[in-house]
């Protein structure tokens, strides 16, 4: 490398990412006694609750696009996408025990149990959230409220800004585990892009990375690279797996959102109930977005778009459904971290149902159809681009022998659901293979 090294780190794991896979791993092992080193390539943002301060926790101020220019959005800051999701919690889907043998059970409960997750009670359903739960019911839908990372006694009823940070501290993020490995005695290294992984002998021995001084190497006996669907890839791909990346799922979906003159004008908890619709791949959610964000998205939306402005100026009249549907296996990430993504014909297929669905909902909600507006399709969650079964053992190990990958990466198939549950629940199990792995390792050293 023609970049001068400044300095070496020791450690005995480096975790290249502190979104909710990284952060839990670091969390799990530095209890455990284990010196953890965490790189992340974003900075610490604290600033919640608007549009404005997002788009700094996002790549490219939010302006990512694939190859065919669909909207892609990719957090950038200290806990990855747990800081600006939703605060959904669904479990890990069935096929993961059933088809690649990996029983998340034990590892669920624990996450339930420690956050804790559960339902918002009635007095932190909006009475938005409450039409259209009502008129979903009406049409013979299984409409209820969602399980939630979210501490009710913190959350405030009127507040809306769970996808744009928690200034209350009652949505649980990834944060929170970051914080207790730091407490643990781990290290976060800030602003810190990883470049690829060390080996010897086809070995990982560690990182190279470049923080805001330089390069540097943090060499460790483990590495797990936890940069997401989109940032695992090219680290794996510079480190020799040039398969990484070949095949991407992310979650495409929209906004369907109009005025009900008889709701009372108010903010509310965003996606306290909905639907998973499993046979037809879409998940329905009551949720709008935040004026800055329903104005970029209706630009995007082109002339008609343009021509529903006028709403952003009443949003607190408006209610909406958010649709998220289930992708194809389709697409590549590539080295540069560009990457494709097309739509494909049948994820158009779902959300186009689904938008007729949702039309119909929330004209049973009151809404006048000639005032609904559909936004822009876009995307969140990327999935599967490093995938268990393909380039990963059941162990999430690479081809590289003490290299291993824990995001939302690893998800060895499309699935069409919010994926923190099964990415925490994952890095926990992983956890408890790298301590049997080290203890292992141990007792046969005394023994030898």
């Amino acid at each position: 490398m023609a970049d001068k090294l400044l300095s070496t780190l020791q450690a005995d794991i480096v975790i290249a990412g502190s979104g909710p896979g990284g952060a839990t791993v670091a969390r799990e092992m530095s209890r455990k006694g284990k010196k953890v080193i965490i790189c992340e390539a974003g900075g610490y943002h604290k600033w919640f609750g608007y549009t404005a301060s997002t788009m700094n926790m996002l790549h490219g101020k939010g302006m990512t696009f694939s190859k065919e220019g669909n909207w892609i959005l990719s957090a950038r800051t200290a806990g990855g996408g747990s800081v600006i999701y939703g605060g959904l919690a669904f479990k890990p889907p069935a096929w993961l025990k059933e088809k690649y043998g990996i029983d998340l059970q034990e590892e669920v409960d624990e996450v339930y149990e420690e956050v804790p997750v559960r339902p918002l009670p009635d007095t932190h359903i909006g009475p938005g959230a409450r039409k259209i739960m009502q008129a979903a019911r009406d049409m013979g839908l299984d409409w209820k409220p969602n399980d939630r990372f979210i501490r009710p006694d913190k959350c405030k009823p009127d507040c809306s800004a769970c996808m744009h940070g928690c200034k209350e501290g009652a949505k649980w993020t990834a944060r929170e585990y970051l914080e207790e490995a730091i407490q643990h005695g781990a290290q976060l290294l800030l602003r810190t892009q990883v470049d690829h992984v060390l080996t010897e002998s086809g070995r990982a021995v560690g990182l190279r990375a470049k923080g805001p001084s330089g390069w540097m190497d943090i060499l460790a006996d483990t590495v797990i690279v936890s940069g997401g669907g989109l940032g695992t890839p090219p680290i794996l791909q510079r480190s020799g797996l040039h398969d990484a990346g070949q095949g991407l799922v992310v979650d495409f979906g929209r906004f369907v959102v109009g005025p009900c003159q008889s709701r009372p004008p108010q903010v509310e908890v965003p996606a306290a109930t909905g639907i998973h619709l499993e046979e037809d791949g879409i998940i329905m959610l009551d949720a709008t977005p935040k004026p800055l964000l329903y104005g970029a998205m209706l630009g995007f939306s082109g002339p008609k778009g343009w021509l529903a402005m006028p709403q952003v100026m009443q949003m607190k009249k408006n209610i909406g459904v958010l649709m998220m549907v289930k992708d194809d296996l389709e697409g590549r990430v590539n080295l540069d971290r560009s990457f494709s993504k097309p739509i494909d014909p049948g994820s158009w297929s779902k959300l186009n149902k689904g938008t007729v669905l949702a039309e119909e909902i929330l004209q049973g909600a009151g809404v006048r159809r000639k005032d609904i507006v559909t936004t822009t399709a876009f995307a969140a969650h990327q999935l599967s681009s490093v995938r268990i079964g393909d380039l990963l053992d059941k162990n999430c190990q690479t081809p590289i022998n003490g290299c291993y990958c824990m995001d939302a990466s690893v998800i060895p198939q499309e699935w069409g659901m919010p994926p923190m549950v099964t990415i925490v629940a994952l890095a926990k199990r992983l956890a408890k293979h790298l301590s049997t792995t080290v203890e292992t390792k141990a007792a046969v050293q005394e023994v030898a």
